[in-house]
């Protein structure tokens, strides 16, 4: 799944709260636990998959694709 072409509601919806994969752009895969994701309007300068460690979290400009697991 693409992020850049979904919703914020999709992007909740299908990545929240739960484990994900991540394709990122470096060409290394990461799967983290996402337990909240924030935006512009929280402050955030893009959107940011949050993860249990602030260093585990995942800014959606690195990513190429995630994938729910």
């Amino acid at each position: 799944m693409d992020p850049h072409k979904m919703s914020l509601p999709e992007i909740l919806d299908n990545f929240r709260a739960r484990n994900v994969t991540f394709k990122l752009k470096d060409g290394t895969q990461r799967t983290i636990f996402v337990n909240e994701i924030e935006d512009e309007d929280d402050d955030q300068p893009e959107l940011l998959f949050m993860a249990d460690e602030p260093e585990d979290d995942v800014w959606i400009s690195d990513v190429v694709s995630a994938v729910p697991v």
